[in-house]
């Protein structure tokens, strides 16, 4: 009884090796496959020519209708419809929609665009704050900064002022409430916007609250 049970703790042992063998042989290699973009779905998420539909980590741009829309899918259109890209997957491969969730990379001539830096920095869309894909949250969350600070893109399009660009702070505070301050806000100069906290920047009151943040204090 004792060998039987000692054989079949053997077996299980080999298939769990195998098996974790197999899913990081398919990712290593998955990550230098290329794939030809077919479709462009909207400012972050494209289609591939397997089939698979791609979130790009760590963005999220304007919903359609919404402020920017438009010029985000075309930026991204122009950017990879029609190439090849190669995809790096973090732990979460998939969303609950059924997306999978990818830094993606396009070669153009001898260098490599990283995509969602790229358009990060081209202020298409906001930082998106991702729990669980963690790998280049850091890098993300600076060129995400640095294109509000210059006020790229959409910080520019669909600010009030557009020479001040979107400047109304969404704040999580200690107690996890959610809250926006106006820069005539008594508190404004003191309030942090930290994008690794799930803190954000707002263009309109209207942004603000849809996205459930609430005014605070003048």
């Amino acid at each position: 009884m004792i060998k039987f049970l000692t054989r079949r703790v053997k077996i299980l042992i080999v298939f769990l090796l195998g098996s974790t063998f197999f899913l990081f042989s398919w990712q290593y290699f998955s990550s230098y496959q290329d794939f030809t973009v077919i479709e462009v779905i909207d400012g972050d998420t494209i289609k591939l020519d397997d089939g698979r539909r791609i979130r790009y980590i760590g963005i999220d741009t304007p919903e359609e209708n919404k402020c920017f829309s438009q010029e985000a899918k075309k930026i991204n259109s122009d950017l990879v419809l029609g190439k090849k890209v190669r995809l790096e997957m973090d732990i979460n491969e998939m969303d609950r929609f059924g997306r999978y969730l990818a830094y993606v990379y396009l070669q153009e001539g001898k260098e490599e665009v990283f995509v969602n830096e790229f358009l990060l920095a081209e202020g298409v869309g906001e930082f998106f704050l991702d729990t669980v894909n963690l790998r280049y949250q850091d890098f993300l969350v600076q060129v995400a900064e640095k294109a509000h600070e210059e006020n790229e893109g959409l910080w520019q399009v669909c600010a009030y002022d557009s020479k001040r660009g979107c400047q109304i702070k969404g704040n999580i505070d200690r107690l996890d409430k959610r809250w926006y301050h106006l820069p005539s806000f008594r508190h404004y100069e003191a309030t942090e916007v930290n994008l690794e906290h799930g803190d954000r920047w707002f263009c309109t009151e209207k942004d603000a609250q849809v996205a459930g943040f609430q005014r605070a204090r003048e």
